[in-house]
């Protein structure tokens, strides 16, 4: 399947109660449905942290699922209420982290739409970062891939999931 929609993500992580600065990437990438879940696959690049790796996100009934394969492994599922236990991957090595999703929403039609994911990370079993996850779909002719988007802005440790 060729890429068939521009990707654009955008988390927040709010450390200090401040709201800290979105990273946010767009890229181009797959999307499609079976059996009533929505499926996203895009390639990681040097800018988010996650070189040769690919990245699906699974979208069905109030969940999200974000599932990293290549250099870079990470499997998560967000189910709003729920509290999971996670390895998160850095470049230092993986960070066991425990991951309390708030709420989960979302609005798709036809390869267009958005996907928003709330949820608390919490690295050390002492500070609990609120986080945001914000992706937009916009469905593409072959011809805008010319175009090619550049990621915006983007930090390695942190939300993007």
């Amino acid at each position: 399947m060729d890429d068939n929609v521009l990707i654009k993500i955008k988390t927040y992580q709010d450390i200090n109660g401040d709201g800290d600065e979105p990273i946010e990437l767009e890229t181009f990438g797959k999307f499609g449905e079976v059996n009533g879940k929505y499926y996203i696959i895009y390639k990681e690049s040097e800018m988010t942290g996650f070189a040769d790796t690919t990245t699906t996100i699974k979208i069905w009934d109030g969940n999200v699922s974000v599932k990293r394969k290549g250099k870079f492994n990470m499997n998560l599922c967000y189910t709003k209420g729920e509290q999971n236990l996670c390895l998160y991957p850095t470049p230092y090595g993986d960070v066991a982290a425990s991951v309390k999703t708030l709420d989960v929403d979302f609005d798709i039609n036809n390869g267009s739409g958005w996907v928003k994911v709330d949820y608390t990370l919490d690295p050390d079993n002492e500070n609990f970062f609120k986080n945001s996850l914000n992706v937009k779909l916009e469905s593409i002719k072959p011809s805008d891939k010319n175009n090619s988007p550049k990621p915006k802005k983007a930090r390695r440790f942190g939300t993007m999931a």
